[in-house]
């Protein structure tokens, strides 16, 4: 399959309500069928340190709710939410395709910032995920600023780079640059899902948006609620680098 719906949800996330996030979500996946979808970063709580371990137990229930949806609506969906593991708490990545779960990865790099390092373990895989929509591999939010991430994902022959995120309005720019800037520079559709508007204290920066593997802009937010959606073909995904050849000999 060449050519597939590509989708990005931007919303004010509700501080750690999750029943109230995910409505939110469903009321987005119901204008969906057969789209890969790309969701923020721990999009069903935000960073709410406090109840991290009550919201991962939370989460358990919604992933098994996603699977559901996904199968019944032929969706690709793509997120991130806290996951406990051996007392360990994760910023953990899924991608859910018709109705199972394709694959998981955790931050690797954690936002000294917002102090995740203070309440998660990081990561150490960085995997490309098959599906029926392409092959996708995850850049959260901070890892935007990390080259040999997204270069691990090329190699591993990324297509499609799905970039959950929660970045704050205070770096706006560097993320409108950035986002593009990994399109251009990995040669794949990268799809931006960011959160907008005050969450927990702190405002995010929204501009989610769609890249193509030219870097043309296929889809863009910078603020409000927002369902991105356009078409995009994979097929432009090798011709581009055929054009302009950078891998390494």
């Amino acid at each position: 399959m060449s050519l597939i719906k590509l989708a990005v949800l931007q919303w004010q996330i509700a501080f750690g309500k999750v029943e109230e996030n995910m409505e939110k979500v469903l009321g987005f996946l119901n204008l969906l069928e057969d789209a890969l979808v790309v969701l923020p970063e721990m999009f069903l709580c935000g960073f709410d340190y406090e109840r991290l371990k009550e919201h991962a137990k939370a989460c358990l229930e919604v992933v098994d709710e996603l699977r559901e949806v996904s199968k019944k609506r032929k969706l690709t969906l793509i997120g991130t939410y806290p996951e406990e593991r051996e007392g360990r708490l994760y910023n953990t990545a899924f991608v859910i395709s018709d109705g199972k779960l394709l694959g998981k990865r955790d931050k690797i790099k954690l936002f000294p910032i917002y102090k995740e390092g203070e309440h998660f373990s990081s990561g150490e895989e960085n995997p490309v995920v098959e599906t029926r929509h392409g092959k996708v591999g995850i850049l959260i939010c901070f890892e935007l600023r990390f080259a040999s991430l997204g270069w691990e994902l090329r190699k591993r022959g990324a297509e499609i780079i799905a970039v959950p995120s929660m970045w704050g309005a205070k770096r706006k720019e560097h993320l409108r640059i950035l986002s593009r800037a990994r399109a251009v520079e990995l040669q794949s559709f990268l799809l931006l899902s960011n959160a907008w508007g005050e969450t927990g204290g702190e405002d995010y920066a929204g501009c989610s948006a769609i890249y193509d593997p030219w870097g043309e802009v296929l889809s863009f937010s910078e603020s409000g609620e927002t369902l991105l959606l356009t078409q995009g073909d994979l097929k432009k995904v090798q011709a581009v680098r055929r054009l302009i050849p950078v891998e390494d000999d």
